[in-house]
């Protein structure tokens, strides 16, 4: 497994995932991971569906308890000392249905230290979303927008964003992105889980693909653009190919 550990390793440590394997109902969903997660970077996580993804963000938010392995962020295994430390965003909306946004902010600064009250409203405003709003009377692309507002006035070591930008239209995408780049803590690190490569590669500084609860790469983008000569995209498209070829050379009467 060492050698899918990033070669670019310089600062200290985000997050370190050793042997992390997880299964529900006796299907495995992760299978022996290891990774570490350096300061400072933004990395994209992808895979085909049911490779993992969002389990391995749920285990680093504290979600599940019940997995294999050992999970570290600043040195804390996930519990009451990382809950300060980690910003998720889920896939599905998590908010209040019939909670003003007003509500929501006085919540964020009640449990969390880091919040940025004043940065929330800047980006809410941003966005024009109104603080006497629910997310009842919201689309899921205004939801998604507010749940980014939120998340991104904390000043946490770790964000979790699991398909931020999924329910977000076409011409607002690159504002979003914008909006998470000119807000990250260079201080902190982020993981985004994403099937929509083409329109935010330009965050990534690297990737990683998981394959049936496995890691099949974890590669600088620069690397993984140069190796195949193309976009990111393409570059993926390769590894998934690469992994269908190798495994049919495994099965019998398979093609080397």
């Amino acid at each position: 497994m060492d050698e899918i550990k990033l070669k670019l390793v310089q600062n200290p440590p985000v997050a370190v995932l050793e042997g992390v394997s997880k299964s529900f109902d006796g299907v495995c969903a992760l299978d022996d991971v290891s990774l570490t997660i350096p300061e400072g970077r933004i990395i994209g996580i992808t895979g085909p569906n049911g490779s993992g993804k969002t389990t391995m963000l749920k285990i680093m938010a504290g979600f599940y308890a019940d997995y294999q392995g050992r999970v570290t962020i600043d040195g804390f295994e996930p519990g009451a000392e990382t809950k300060a430390r980690v910003a998720y965003l889920p896939d599905k909306e998590g908010l209040p249905e019939s909670m003003e946004v007003s509500e929501m902010i006085k919540l964020y600064r009640t449990f969390f230290d880091d919040f940025d009250e004043e940065k929330c409203r800047e980006l809410l405003g941003m966005f024009d979303i109104s603080e006497k709003s629910m997310p009842r009377e919201m689309s899921k692309g205004v939801i998604d927008k507010l749940q980014l507002s939120l998340l991104m006035s904390r000043d946490a070591r770790l964000y979790l964003l699991d398909e931020p930008i999924g329910g977000v239209d076409i011409e607002a995408r690159d504002h979003v992105l914008d909006l998470i780049l000119d807000n990250f803590n260079p201080k902190g690190s982020m993981l985004i889980v994403t099937h929509l490569v083409h329109d935010i590669e330009r965050l990534f500084d690297s990737v990683i693909v998981l394959r049936k609860g496995k890691v099949a790469a974890f590669e600088d983008t620069d690397v993984l653009r140069s190796r195949c000569g193309g976009s990111l995209e393409e570059a993926l498209k390769e590894i998934f190919r690469g992994e269908s070829d190798n495994s049919a050379a495994r099965q019998p009467g398979g093609r080397l």
